[in-house]
């Protein structure tokens, strides 16, 4: 973490308990911003659930990290019911007709954070929003959910349920995952190469980047567009692409960083027409622990 924001978040004077707010902080912002989808917003959230754990008895706190991932929730929650405009309440929403509830479905949606999705998700009720991320893609259990949303563990599920149903049209898998995977492979190769018309070729002009806090050096935008910018950022990344090596990810073409334990950074891509139009990077261990890696 860089010494401004030590300073600003008050680490540099940082007791024993504290330093379990430092630990915490990048997977705190990680959900922040898949709730949020605002990089600004996260840190915001993030820096104002700081101030509460200052003013907290965390004595009294038997699960500190269960608490700061609580209290981050439910600020994104106050934030997106005041800045979106909610359709329907989820109780109005209509059942889904084939609830999409198995484990693949479940799967899939944990890796699929494509900019399509990202849209759809604007327009769920933020009890569905929250309901989707922490559970399927951060693999919170469906109590802790309903403790956050204030509901039970069946209407926590039930939230999901919906919030899948209608998100899981625009996660389907690329038409051909043979050319697919050719376009990673192209990726990776021109990163390793630090090939800029390699990069070039296969990303979308308006290509996006999204990633989990550690998965970035710090500081690093979580979000970033434009097929220049992507490129730099490629390069000056280029050690980690040395490391990479083209597998399957949940079904779907992808790229994966290994160590010893399993899976230190995945990208996860949206391809059309040939070209990369978004990708993001896992470095989430609990959306790690939830992609099916294989080679």
């Amino acid at each position: 973490m860089a010494g401004g924001e030590e300073r600003m978040f008050g680490f540099e004077t940082a007791s024993g308990g504290d330093e379990v707010f430092h630990r915490e902080r990048p997977h705190l912002l990680a959900v922040a911003f898949r709730l949020l989808g605002s990089d600004a917003d996260a840190q915001d959230v993030v820096q104002e659930a700081w101030i509460r754990y200052l003013r907290a008895d965390v004595d009294g706190i038997g699960n500190l990290p269960a608490w700061l991932t609580t209290v981050v929730t439910r600020l994104c929650l106050d934030l997106l019911r005041r800045s979106r405009e909610v359709p329907q309440e989820p109780t109005d929403m209509p059942e889904p007709a084939d609830p999409v509830d198995g484990p693949e479905e479940v799967a899939l949606l944990a890796g699929d954070l494509s900019e399509a999705i990202a849209i759809l998700l604007d327009q769920l009720t933020p009890p569905q929003r929250v309901a989707l991320i922490l559970h399927d893609v951060f693999g919170t259990p469906f109590d802790e959910v309903a403790h956050v949303l204030g509901t039970t563990p069946g209407s926590a599920k039930k939230l999901a349920s919906r919030a899948r149903a209608r998100v899981r049209p625009a996660g389907a898998a690329d038409a051909d995952p043979g050319a697919a995977r050719h376009v990673v492979a192209a990726f990776l190769k021109a990163a390793q190469q630090g090939d800029i018309d390699g990069l070039v070729e296969v990303l979308h002009p308006e290509v996006t980047r999204t990633a989990d806090p550690q998965a970035l050096p710090p500081g690093a935008d979580l979000r970033v567009r434009g097929a220049r910018t992507v490129v730099d950022e490629t390069r000056a990344l280029r050690a980690n692409a040395r490391q990479a090596r083209v597998v399957s990810i949940n079904g779907r073409p992808g790229i994966a960083v290994m160590a010893d334990h399993g899976p230190r950074i995945a990208l996860l891509f949206r391809i059309a027409a040939g070209r990369i139009v978004h990708y993001d990077v896992v470095g989430d261990p609990a959306r790690l622990a939830r992609l099916h890696i294989t080679d």
